[in-house]
């Protein structure tokens, strides 16, 4: 939640400072447009996108709504540009993109022409949509490749001779592509920077499956010393495609599936595991424990790209490793000092500006923000009235959404006897198209009964996506009695620790909002 909350209310705190590398700025952008001919028939009431911060590890949804005359405008904070695209629903994200290319500091404009088929008609003008004119007119599909990798039926041998040659035949492939289409030199290179993102995380999560099979029998086998498929695939030259990914090339950055790629990167068995199989999977905040972790993330990732420096991904895994201490050490009061022995790590000088960023707004960071003005604020002021003089949690949770009800289902006990308090409670924000659906109103009835259970629709989960900074559920955002949300609150799933702790971090929130 510190995070989210840091991007989504803070950055505007970065506007004065600007990085060295010219990729790398700090900037407010605008994406504005037209749905031509736009009716509510149409079945959406606004565009949204995944906006990834490849500096901040956040991956927020941007809303834009569209008025009646069909006319959207939606403002972003970007630290570097993003190639990513608009989708009007999100059982369907795949269809009917509308890709943008955006850096900070552009105003883009964009008319949409909906049609029958997967591909709407765009037109683009403004900002540095001419740069990539003829790219933004491809439409690619890398579901195919996640799930050919996922699935691949062989050893670690017989898949990496595989994704070898599919690979150069995929680059081969987008680079008569470029040449058909008359591609720029950059959109040339934008191109191939996006296969090679999505080839980034479809390549590692072959190798996530052969992690989640081993701990289908015992989940605690892979990080236990002595697993020998652990130890195998824990060694870099078993990833030798990533040394033929760009992965020193910025723009990276900017493609639509870099940030699941470094997501992967950040969870694979060469980063992970001799630390896991060393403290069990627990990771320890105190300086050396730190020092030790960053110093194997640099080692690794040297040896996985064949660099004698550190590439782009490695120097970000360092940043949100750094970013994770700092809030810890913030806690211990030993930030400062910590803080200044690990700067060294980020040699990258966008990166290493970015993480002093970080640190003085962690370490200047008031405990609540204030909420907004705009339609979805003025939907939860709405609820907060109900219930004066207590702190809200709002969980958002769906259906469709396998922990978000393990956790409802865990904390059920919990929650009654929560009941018993007047300072504190939950309200369920549920993202359900269909209410009265039996399973739905099953679930509700055996662990909701008798709790504030609110249903809101695809467009207002959005808007609340947007205005909270969130992109994906679980998610839980609390609220002070008078209306402010906390920075650090409590998520439903830190009842998980237990009762009595969970009071004890109340009593900690409220002493630091100023509330007894």
């Amino acid at each position: 939640m510190k995070k989210l909350l840091l991007t989504t209310f803070l950055a505007l705190a970065c506007l004065s400072g600007q990085a060295q590398e010219t990729f790398f700025r700090t900037d407010s952008a605008v994406v504005r447009g037209r749905v031509v001919n736009y009716s509510p028939a149409m079945g959406f009431q606004s565009l949204s996108a995944l906006v990834p911060d490849a500096f901040s590890e956040n991956l927020t949804t941007a809303t834009a709504e569209i008025q009646a005359d069909g006319t959207f405008e939606k403002h972003l904070l970007l630290h570097h540009p993003v190639f990513q695209w608009f989708y009007t629903s999100m059982e369907h994200i795949g269809a009917q993109q509308v890709p943008f290319y955006l850096c900070p500091g552009d105003t883009l404009d964009i008319a949409i022409r909906f049609n029958d088929g997967p591909i709407p008609d765009c037109e683009y003008s403004g900002g540095h949509a001419a740069d990539v004119a003829r790219l933004l007119k491809v439409r690619y599909d890398e579901l195919p490749l996640l799930n050919t990798c996922r699935n691949f039926e062989g050893d670690v041998k017989a898949f990496n001779r595989f994704a070898d040659s599919l690979y150069t035949v995929q680059v081969r492939e987008t680079n008569e592509q470029a040449d058909r289409l008359h591609f720029t030199p950059f959109e040339r290179r934008l191109a191939l920077c996006d296969l090679a993102a999505s080839w980034g995380c479809a390549y590692l999560n072959y190798f996530r499956q052969i992690q989640m099979k081993i701990s289908e029998t015992d989940p605690a086998s892979i990080y236990k010393a002595g697993n020998v498929v652990m130890e195998r695939i824990s060694q870099p030259d078993a990833y030798p495609l990533l040394r033929r990914l760009p992965n020193s090339d910025s723009l990276m950055l900017a493609t639509r599936f870099f940030y699941r790629y470094l997501n992967a990167l950040m969870s694979s068995a060469p980063l992970r595991y001799p630390l896991d199989s060393k403290n069990g999977g627990v990771l320890d905040y105190n300086l050396e424990d730190v020092v030790e972790r960053l110093s194997l993330y640099r080692g690794a990732g040297r040896q996985l790209f064949a660099s004698p420096k550190d590439l782009l991904p490695i120097q970000l895994i360092l940043l949100h490793s750094v970013n994770d201490a700092v809030g810890m050490w913030l806690e211990m009061g030993t930030a400062e000092g910590n803080f200044q022995a690990v700067k060294p790590f980020l040699t990258h000088p966008a990166i290493s500006d970015m993480a002093q960023r970080s640190y003085d707004e962690m370490a200047n960071a008031i405990p609540v923000l204030l909420l907004p003005e705009g339609d979805a604020a003025d939907f939860i002021r709405g609820i907060l009235k109900q219930y004066p003089g207590q702190y809200i949690i709002f969980d958002f949770w769906a259906m469709w959404c396998a922990p978000c009800k393990s956790i409802i289902q865990d904390t059920k006990r919990f929650r009654q006897r929560l009941r018993e308090r007047s300072d504190i409670m939950f309200v369920f924000l549920a993202n359900e198209r269909n209410p009265g659906d039996k399973a739905y109103l099953d679930f509700v009835n055996d662990n909701l009964k008798g709790e504030e259970n609110i249903v809101i629709d695809d467009n207002r989960y959005r808007q609340l996506q947007d205005l909270f900074g969130f992109s994906a559920i679980p998610f839980c955002v609390t609220f002070t009695p008078d209306g402010y949300i906390v920075r650090e609150g409590l998520p439903l799933h830190a009842a998980g620790a237990g009762y009595d702790f969970f009071i004890e971090q109340l009593e900690m929130m409220k002493a630091k909002c100023g509330w007894e």
